[in-house]
């Protein structure tokens, strides 16, 4: 088995637990729609990081599954609702719960998670502080969301969108969004792994910036290949189909264009649909810049920050782990 292979097993050691709490009180006809989200996959990043960061600060793997099944469970909560949010139907190959149940099903579904979390930090160890750590993050998911939309250029109607909406991205603000988009609940999980092993404020320190770090890597390469595909299997210029403003190779690239090019290039992002000329002429603009190359240099760099947070934590193989953890989110293509 490959080295990240055995890494992300790690996080999937939450299933049983997640599946044995998940159905609890549910009619039985809505169990299957609860189990969906779960059983249709994922990679348990934020799990197994959970993991890792209670076994690196001195604990114990079976201290670290209850705050590592709450960290899954509001992860795979949020992707329901942005499935609604966006209209997805389809998510790791497989119908997503709207598609599959229905968009009232979803909300419902997404709802009892909610609940569900709650019981589940009621059993964790240390329930105060858990609940502080989770509520945050989900709070911070949440306004992450609404500035992801309000940084689209089309797509969307209401008053409230198009008076907030923003016309320009610089990168303060973009870190701003994607830091509570993502980095905010990668954070969470090496914190709530600090809380299982009830470590010195040091290491929760060190453990809280790693994860923030490479959150936001997480995000600026996901945008990076959301523009460019690689071989991902994803559709070259997604974002751009999605009249994305908040990616980070789209706001790169405005900063590196011209007047004449930022207005084309803007009026694209701004059509109600593109057209696959549409598209090809954005691709075109996007490449005359420097974007691609400041795009993955900051992933890189946001990587390495990570891995510098914790290089003061003793030596051990959940450290090691977390480091091999961080390059392969520097380095994935999928």
């Amino acid at each position: 088995m490959k080295s990240i292979d055995r890494i992300l097993a790690v996080g999937k050691k939450v299933d049983p637990l997640i599946y044995r709490f998940l159905p609890a009180d549910a009619d039985k006809t809505f169990q299957p729609v609860l189990r969906h989200q779960i059983s249709s996959g994922g990679k348990r990043v934020r799990a197994a990081l959970t993991v890792l960061s209670c076994q690196a600060t001195g604990g114990k793997t079976r201290d670290a599954l209850i705050p590592a099944a709450i960290v899954e469970l509001t992860h795979n909560y949020s992707l329901i609702l942005d499935d609604v949010i966006d209209r997805g139907d389809v998510r790791r190959g497989l119908p997503t719960v709207r598609a599959q149940y229905s968009d009232a099903m979803a909300i419902l579904a997404a709802m009892f998670y909610r609940e569900v979390l709650d019981r589940l930090i009621e059993a964790s160890r240390n329930p105060v502080q858990v609940r502080k750590v989770a509520v945050s993050a989900i709070k911070a998911l949440i306004d992450g969301e609404r500035l992801d939309i309000l940084m689209e250029q089309s797509g969307r109607t209401g008053a409230y969108i198009e008076k907030h909406r923003f016309t320009e991205v610089r990168i303060d603000d973009y870190l701003h969004m994607i830091g509570k988009k993502t980095a905010a609940l990668i954070k969470a999980a090496c914190e709530l792994g600090c809380i299982a092993s009830n470590c010195p404020p040091k290491m929760r320190g060190s453990m809280k910036s790693y994860g923030w770090k490479i959150g936001l890597a997480f995000q600026v390469i996901d945008d990076y290949l959301d523009i460019f595909g690689e071989e991902t299997g994803k559709v070259q210029g997604k974002d751009i189909i999605e009249h994305k403003l908040g990616n980070a190779v789209i706001m790169y690239a405005l900063e590196a264009m011209g007047e004449d090019e930022q207005r084309a290039f803007l009026s694209l992002l701004r059509k109600e649909a593109l057209s696959q000329e549409d598209l090809g002429e954005g691709m075109r603009l996007i490449q005359q810049t420097d974007a691609r190359e400041r795009t993955f240099n900051m992933g890189q760099r946001l990587v390495s920050e990570g891995i510098e947070a914790v290089r003061g934590l003793a030596d051990s193989w959940a450290k090691k782990d977390l480091t091999s953890l961080a390059e392969f989110i520097g380095e994935r293509l999928y």
